[in-house]
């Protein structure tokens, strides 16, 4: 992304000047941030994803007072819209950037922060009045108007200590304090760091904001993939040994010698394998499809075909399946790891960044065993030849 673009998105600040003092720090409102959203998509577009059998959607309904929220889930029929009330309802789409390419597109906007942090695109439609209540996220998000108003109200920091109202389906705050109130059109963003309570309400019909998120996998969910990472690395034929200290006077006793015999095994593990575990975990993680679900190319390539397609003046273009996730992390000059969909593969950091950013020339994939290996993402669909 230029550095133009860049500036636009974030107003008066610069990308390094946003990470410095904005991102997972405070609020920042953008006032057109970026006009040419409006029109991108509509309500009758959402809608028509919310009632395909791969969407993924919501209803939610709430009274004049917004003092309570119905919760529907998707899939739809086509007649639920017609039945809806005429004001205080809202419908919200994930992974929206998996159907239309217009909205997968608006991700170079944010090219500034890692790709491998995003999580989807999520759209929501609402007519005057609607929401989803006061409410935060475990996630960064930046919400862009794309047509309408809405009002944000930005409260509290919030934990998972927060008290919670009385609602199985709908996740919404007891308390909400109100520190900030903003009202956006189309073009105006708000960015909100995670934890950041808020609440956000329609202002007249036809409202519709886009939410870019931004994932971050729990320290529990890294550990206990690092520690399987760690396990798989293990020889199956250690075992547990008994010490003469270990085996206490009460046969029933786990003692704290028999302890300090597990502890032992941590010792074995130096800081890289405990580095190069932790670092498998996040990018198996970070690259895990939201929707893995997905049909296979009709056509396939051959070794011979992928050698012709290299060859060729400008390399092999190729895009991202729009439901697949990429990262790599260079381990040396020669070695990489490159992360698919949540798989790992071993490789060389030029292509790694070749496949990540979508051209790849007979340089990069130069070995068999490399063209084995993309010729695998092509033949599965993670990767498709523009």
């Amino acid at each position: 992304m230029n550095k133009k673009s860049t500036a636009s998105i974030l107003g008066q600040l610069t990308a390094q000047q946003f990470i410095d003092t904005v991102w997972q720090q405070q609020p920042l409102l953008v006032k057109a941030a970026l006009p040419a959203v409006a029109g991108i998509i509509d309500g009758n577009d959402l809608c028509g994803i919310a009632c395909e059998a791969e969407g993924e959607a919501r209803l939610i309904i709430t009274d004049a007072q917004q003092t309570d929220w119905q919760c529907e889930q998707g899939p739809f029929k086509a007649k639920r819209f017609k039945t809806l009330p005429p004001s205080h309802w809202t419908l919200l789409v994930q992974s929206v950037d998996q159907w239309i390419p217009e909205i997968q597109a608006l991700l170079a906007q944010f090219d500034f922060l890692p790709r491998w942090r995003l999580d989807d695109i999520m759209i929501s439609y609402a007519t005057d009045g609607g929401g989803v209540g006061p409410h935060f996220d475990y996630y960064d998000v930046f919400l862009l108007q794309a047509s309408g108003k809405r009002r944000w109200q930005v409260g509290q920091r919030c934990d998972e200590n927060s008290a919670l109202r009385d609602n199985d389906k709908i996740k919404l705050l007891k308390d909400f304090h109100t520190e900030a109130d903003y009202t956006l059109a189309t073009g105006d963003m708000l960015y909100l760091p995670a934890g950041v309570a808020h609440w956000g309400t329609a202002v007249g019909d036809d409202c519709i904001t886009i939410s870019i998120g931004f994932r971050a996998a729990s320290h529990k969910e890294i550990v206990q993939a690092a520690l399987e990472n760690i396990a798989e690395t293990l020889p199956g034929n250690l075992r547990y040994r008994d010490t003469t200290t270990s085996i206490d006077s009460d046969p029933f006793c786990i003692n704290n010698s028999a302890v300090d015999n597990l502890m032992a095994i941590w010792k074995t593990l130096s800081e890289d394998d405990i580095r190069t575990a932790l670092a498998q975990a996040l990018g198996e993680l970070a690259t895990e499809p939201r929707n893995p679900d997905r049909e296979e190319p009709e056509e396939t390539l051959d070794e011979k075909q992928l050698v012709k397609k290299l060859a060729a003046k400008n390399g092999l273009v190729v895009e991202h399946h729009p439901a697949s996730r990429f990262a790599y992390h260079r381990l040396d000059e020669e070695n990489a790891d490159l992360y698919v969909d949540g798989a790992m593969l071993c490789t060389t950091p030029a292509l790694a960044q070749a496949i990540c950013h979508g051209r790849i020339t007979a340089k990069e994939c130069s070995s068999e065993y490399d063209r084995e290996l993309l010729l695998a993402l092509l033949n599965q669909g993670s990767l498709t030849i523009v």
